[in-house]
C-alpha cells in the first residue's frame, strides 16, 4: 500500500501536470481514494500552493466530498465541512473559472449531504459565507453559478450518492420553501443590473429553476403560480428590449420552459385566465413586427428563436387558440411566417405546431371546427408544396454528382417534415378533398406550362400525395383513387415526350409514390400495361437510385396484380432472364415469385419454369469456374464468375421466401416439388460450398438462405438421407474453415426439425460435431473477442437447441465443455455477440425452472435433475462473473439489460442460495459502491424482479462512476 505525504502529492501533481501523466496516474488515484486524502488536500490548499497546484488538489477533494463525505462519522463531519467551505470561499472569488467551477460543485455538495428540514435557505447559506452585493463581483458570480448549477444536481446527476427517496424529499422540500424567494431574487436582480453577461447568467438560472420547479409540481401548486407570476416583471418588454440574439435565445428557453408550467385544465379553456396567460399573448404579440422584419432580412438566430418561442406557445395554448377568436392573428401569423420562404430552416419546429393543432382537432371530433379552419388548411397545404420544391441544381443533379451538398440534404429533410404534415391533414379532411387542392395547383403552375419550374411543383405535389396513400386505402376513398390515377395517367403520357419527365429526381419520386402504397391501388386493366412499361424503363435506368425504387414498385405492383403477372408471365421471365445486373435485382424476382407462388396451382405450373433460369445459370456457372480454378486462380474473370453464381444461388433464396409455409397435408405436392428442385440443384451447391466457399466465405452465406428457406418451405419432405449429405458437406467445409454459416445451417434445422423424431438422431450428431469442431476453433478466451461472427453462431445455435430442442443438448458429451465456455465467455465486450451469448446464458438458467414458456417442448424431471447436478459447482462463478460483468461497465447499455435479465433468471432456480450469492458478491466487489442500506436492502429484496432491477442498474452506474474518479 502507497505512504501518501504532503511532499509526495505534491510531487506526484508536478509529474502529472510535466505531462507525464502515466507515471502520476496511479499515485494520484489511490490517493484520492484514501483516508489521508482528506487532511493533506485541505493543508496544502490553506497554504496557498503554486496555482499550477490548485487544479489537481480541488479535484481530489471535490472526487472526496462527492463519494466519501458520506463515509465520514459523525465526530469528523465539523471539521472537515468547516475547512472545505473555508476553501471554497477562499478560492471561489479567483477569476478563472474552472476553478470557481470546482468550488460551485463542492459547496452544492456539502449543501446537499448536510441538508435536513432545519437547513438554511441557499440564499442564506451565501449571503452568510459571501456579499454579492456588489455587481459584476466574483462573488456574484459565484451564487449565480450555484444558483444555475444547483437544481440539475440534485435532479440529474446520479453520482451524488443519495437515495431516489431521499431526493425526492429534498427537491420537495427546496420547491415548498426556496423556490418563490429564489425565482423573485433573480426577477429583482434582472431589473438592477444593467451588465448584458450576468443578465444572461440569470436567465439560465431562472430557466434551470422553472424546469426543477416543473418536476416537482402538482397541478393545484402550478396554477398558485400562475397567479403570482402575473406580477413577474421577466416578460414584460423582455423580449421587445433585448438586442442581443444569444440572450434572447436565453430569455425565450426561458419563457418556453416557463409555459410548460402551465397546468393542462389551465391550457385546455378557451378564456385567457389567468391573466400571466393575457400578458404571455401581448408579449408575443409585439414580437411580431421584428419576427417578419427577421425573415425579410435573413437575420437567422432572431428567426429562430421567435419561431421556437410562437411554436411552444402555441403548442401548450392550442385548445384556446382554436376556441377563442381573439388568437386569431397568433394563427394567422403563424400561417404567413410557415409559408414565407425564409422559414425553410425552420420547418421542424413548424411542423410541430401544426401537427399538434391538426391532431387537436382530430380529438375534438367537431365537424363545424374542421369546416371553420378549412381555408386555413388549404394554406397550409399551399405552404406544403412550396416547402416541398426542390432547389434546380438538385433536380438537375441527382443521382449524377457522387455527392449531395449539405444543403440538399437538409432541403430533403425538410419535404419529410411536409410529408408528416399532410399525413396527419389528411386524418382530418378527406383524401380525395387535398388531392383535388393539389390538382388545382397542378393545373396552375405545371399542366398549363409544363417548364422547369412547373415540373418541380408536380414533383413536390407527388412527394406529398405519397403521405396520404395510406388513408386513401383505409378510408376506401374510391373519388381519391380516381384523381391518383389521373395525375399518374397524365405522367405517363407525357414523360417520354417531355425532357424534364425522364429526369432522375422526378422519376424516382414516382417510383417512391407507387411503392409507397399507391401500388395497392393499381389494378386498372387500362393503365397496367403503360405503368409496367415506364417500370421497365426505370428498371433500365443509368442511375442505380432510380433503379432500386423502380424494382421496388414493380415487385410491389405485381403482388397487387398477381394475374395480370401470370397473363403476361413470359414477358416477365424474360424481364428477369435480361436484368440480372441491375441495382436490388431481388425485387423483380420477388415480385414474379409472389404471384407464381400464391397457390398451389400457380406453384405447380410455373416454379419450375422460374426455378430453371438460375439452374441452368448455375450449371454454365460452375463448368466455367471449374476450368479457372485450374487455369487462372486470382483472376478478375474468376471472381467475376463466383459473384454470379452466388447471385443466382440467391435468387433462388428470393424465390423460396415468398412461399408461404404450409405443413397441411393438401401442401404435400408443393413441398416435394421444392425439395427435387433443391435436390437437382445439390451436386452445384456442393461444389460451392466445398470448391468455392473455402476461400470465398460470402458464398456459404448465400447457400445457407437458399437451405433455410427450403428447410422452412418443406418441412419433414425433406429427406434424411439429403439433410445427411448437406451436413456432412458443411461440417466438412467447417473442419478446414470457421464459417459461421455452417453453425447456422444446425441452427435453422433445429427450430424446423425438432418436432420430427426421423431427424433427432441427425440433429444430435450435428450439434456434437459443430461443438467439437468450434471448441477447436476457439481454444481460449481471446479467440470469443478475435472472432465475434464465429461466436455469435456459436450461442445463437445453443439458443435454438436451448428452446427447441433441449433435451438433445442436455444430453449431448459436450455439455460439460459448453458450460465452460460459457463461464469464460462471461464479459464478452462485443456488441452483437454478447447479446446472443446472453441470450443463451439466460436460457441455460430458465431450463433450470419449472417449465417456461421459452421452450418449445416439455422438458423431462429427469433431464433438469441430471443438468442441476452438472452446473451446480459453476453457479458462484457464473454469479461472480456476471456481477464482475456489470462492474467494467458493459460495452452497450443493451447488453447491460441482457445482463441483468441473465441475473434477475438466475436469480429465480429454486435449488440455490442466491441470498448468499447476492451478499457474497456484493462484499467482493469495491466497498463504496452501495451503502450498507442500500446493500441490506437488496439482499432483503433479491427476490423481487422489479426491486432487483433498479437496485442492478444503480450498481452499474455506480461502478462506472468509481472507476472513473480519480
Amino acid at each position: 500500500m502507497a505512504e501518501f505525504s504532503i511532499e509526495k502529492v505534491c510531487q506526484a501533481i508536478q509529474v502529472f501536470n510535466s505531462g507525464q501523466v502515466e507515471q502520476a496516474d496511479s499515485f494520484l488515484r489511490s490517493f484520492s481514494q484514501s483516508n489521508e486524502a482528506w487532511g493533506i488536500c485541505i493543508q496544502i490548499l490553506q497554504q496557498n500552493p503554486d496555482p499550477s497546484m490548485v487544479f489537481q488538489l480541488l479535484r481530489i477533494l471535490q472526487s472526496k466530498i462527492l463519494y466519501d463525505f458520506i463515509s465520514l462519522t459523525p465526530s469528523e463531519v465539523p471539521r472537515i465541512y468547516q475547512n472545505c467551505i473555508q476553501i471554497i470561499l477562499h478560492y471561489s472569488v479567483q477569476n478563472q473559472k474552472s476553478t470557481r467551477i470546482q468550488c460551485v460543485l463542492m459547496f452544492i455538495y456539502l449543501y446537499l449531504y448536510t441538508y435536513s428540514q432545519q437547513t438554511k435557505s441557499i440564499l442564506e447559506v451565501i449571503a452568510q459565507i459571501l456579499d454579492y452585493s456588489q455587481n459584476n463581483s466574483p462573488h456574484q458570480k459565484f451564487l449565480f453559478d450555484v444558483l444555475e448549477t444547483l437544481p440539475e444536481e440534485l435532479t440529474e446527476n446520479k453520482k451524488i450518492i443519495i437515495d431516489d427517496e431521499k431526493r425526492k424529499l429534498i427537491a420537495q422540500d427546496i420547491k415548498n420553501k426556496q423556490m418563490l424567494d429564489i425565482l423573485t431574487f433573480l426577477q429583482t436582480q434582472w431589473n438592477a443590473i444593467p451588465d448584458d453577461s450576468l443578465k444572461y447568467h440569470i436567465l439560465r438560472s431562472y430557466k434551470k429553476w422553472l424546469e426543477f420547479m416543473k418536476s416537482n409540481i402538482t397541478e393545484e401548486e402550478a396554477i398558485q403560480f400562475m397567479q403570482l407570476s402575473s406580477q413577474t416583471t421577466l416578460f414584460k418588454g423582455t423580449l421587445e428590449s433585448i438586442s442581443n440574439e444569444e440572450l434572447q435565445s436565453k430569455a425565450v428557453e426561458a419563457i418556453c420552459t416557463f409555459v410548460g408550467i402551465i397546468p393542462k385544465t389551465i391550457c385546455e379553456q378557451p378564456q385567457l385566465e389567468p391573466q400571466v396567460l393575457q400578458l404571455l399573448f401581448d408579449e408575443v404579440y409585439k414580437t411580431f413586427p421584428a419576427c417578419k422584419k427577421a425573415l425579410d432580412e435573413e437575420t437567422c438566430d432572431e428567426i429562430h428563436n421567435l419561431i421556437k418561442l410562437y411554436s411552444k406557445v402555441g403548442k401548450k395554448c392550442i385548445h384556446k387558440i382554436i376556441l377563442n377568436s381573439q388568437l386569431e392573428p397568433f394563427l394567422q401569423t403563424l400561417l404567413w411566417i410557415f409559408c414565407h420562404e425564409n422559414s425553410f430552416t425552420e420547418s421542424d419546429i413548424l411542423m410541430d405546431f401544426w401537427i399538434k393543432m391538426i391532431k387537436t382537432i382530430r380529438i375534438m371530433n367537431d365537424l363545424q371546427l374542421q369546416n371553420k379552419f378549412s381555408l386555413t388548411f388549404e394554406q397550409l397545404i399551399n405552404g406544403c408544396v412550396q416547402k416541398s420544391k426542390v432547389n434546380k441544381i438538385l433536380l438537375a443533379e441527382y443521382g449524377i454528382s457522387p455527392k449531395i451538398k449539405d444543403e440538399f440534404e437538409q432541403q430533403l429533410e425538410t419535404r419529410s417534415q411536409m410529408k408528416e404534415i399532410m399525413e396527419e391533414l389528411v386524418t382530418i379532411i378527406q383524401p380525395n378533398l387535398i388531392i383535388q387542392h393539389l390538382g388545382g395547383i397542378l393545373k396552375k403552375e405545371f399542366i398549363s406550362q409544363m417548364n422547369e419550374n412547373g415540373w418541380i411543383t408536380f414533383e413536390a405535389c407527388m412527394n406529398l400525395i405519397s403521405g396520404i396513400i395510406k388513408q386513401i386505402i383505409l378510408k376506401n376513398d374510391q373519388i381519391g383513387v380516381q384523381y391518383l390515377m389521373e395525375i399518374i395517367k397524365l405522367y405517363l403520357d407525357v414523360y417520354q415526350q417531355q425532357p424534364q419527365a425522364n429526369n432522375n429526381f422526378i422519376m424516382k419520386t414516382v417510383f417512391k409514390t407507387i411503392s409507397q402504397g399507391c401500388a395497392q391501388l393499381i389494378s386498372s386493366n387500362e393503365l397496367l400495361p403503360s405503368l409496367f412499361n415506364f417500370i421497365t424503363i426505370g428498371i433500365h435506368h443509368q442511375v442505380s437510385s432510380v433503379q432500386k425504387k423502380a424494382t421496388k414498385a414493380f415487385q410491389l405492383i405485381c403482388q397487387q396484380n398477381q394475374n395480370f403477372v401470370l397473363l403476361h408471365l413470359n414477358q416477365f421471365l424474360d424481364l428477369i432472364f435480361k436484368l440480372q445486373q441491375v441495382s436490388n435485382y431481388d425485387n423483380l424476382i420477388k415480385g414474379v415469385a409472389n404471384a407464381i407462388c400464391s397457390s398451389q396451382e400457380t406453384m405447380q405450373n410455373y416454379y419450375l419454369k422460374l426455378c430453371s433460369i438460375f439452374a441452368q445459370n448455375l450449371v454454365q456457372l460452375q463448368k466455367q469456374i471449374e476450368e479457372l480454378l485450374v487455369t487462372s486462380v486470382g483472376s478478375d474473370t474468376l471472381e467475376e464468375r463466383i459473384k454470379q453464381f452466388s447471385k443466382n444461388i440467391s435468387s433462388l433464396a428470393y424465390i423460396n421466401s415468398q412461399i408461404p409455409a404450409n405443413e397441411s397435408n393438401e401442401y404435400q405436392t408443393v413441398r416435394m416439388i421444392i425439395v427435387n428442385v433443391y435436390q437437382e440443384l445439390w451436386p452445384m451447391l456442393k461444389f460451392g460450398m466445398e470448391r468455392i466457399a473455402v476461400f470465398e466465405h460470402g458464398v456459404a452465406e448465400r447457400i445457407v438462405r437458399y437451405t433455410k428457406h427450403t428447410f422452412r418451405k418443406a418441412f419433414n419432405q425433406f429427406s434424411v438421407d439429403l439433410l445427411t449429405q448437406v451436413f456432412q458437406s458443411f461440417l466438412n467445409v467447417y473442419r478446414q474453415v470457421p464459417i459461421t454459416a455452417c453453425i447456422y445451417v444446425a441452427e435453422v434445422s433445429a427450430t424446423v426439425f425438432y418436432k420430427y423424431p426421423e431427424y433427432r438422431n441427425l440433429l444430435s450428431e450435428a450439434f456434437e460435431n459443430l461443438c467439437n469442431i468450434t471448441f477447436q476453433h476457439l481454444p481460449q478466451l481471446s479467440s470469443f473477442e478475435e472472432n465475434p461472427d464465429l461466436t455469435e453462431d456459436l450461442f445463437g445455435m445453443l439458443v435454438r437447441y436451448g428452446r427447441y430442442t433441449p433435451v438433445l443438448l442436455l444430453q449431448s458429451s459436450a455439455l460439460q465443455t459448453i458450460l465452460q465456455l460459457t463461464l469464460m465467455a462471461i464479459g464478452l465486450e462485443h456488441v452483437g455477440a454478447a447479446k446472443v451469448f446472453y441470450s443463451w446464458l439466460e436460457v441455460t438458467f430458465l431450463m433450470l425452472k419449472p417449465q417456461d414458456e421459452a421452450f418449445k417442448v416439455q422438458i423431462p424431471q429427469e433431464y433438469k435433475d441430471k443438468f442441476q447436478q452438472i452446473i451446480t459447482p459453476f453457479i458462484p462463478q457464473y454469479t461472480s462473473k456476471l456481477f464482475e460483468a456489470l462492474r467494467k461497465g458493459p460495452s452497450d447499455e443493451e447488453v447491460e439489460d441482457y445482463i441483468d435479465d441473465c441475473i434477475i433468471a438466475l436469480s429465480q432456480i429454486s435449488f440455490i442460495d442466491y441470498h448468499q450469492l447476492l451478499s457474497q458478491v456484493l462484499e467482493e466487489g469495491p466497498q463504496n459502491i452501495l451503502t450498507q442500506s442500500e446493500k441490506k436492502t437488496w439482499i432483503e429484496n433479491n427476490q423481487d424482479s422489479e426491486k432487483q432491477q433498479s437496485f442492478l442498474k444503480l450498481y452499474t452506474r455506480r461502478c462506472i462512476q468509481n472507476a472513473l474518479r480519480g
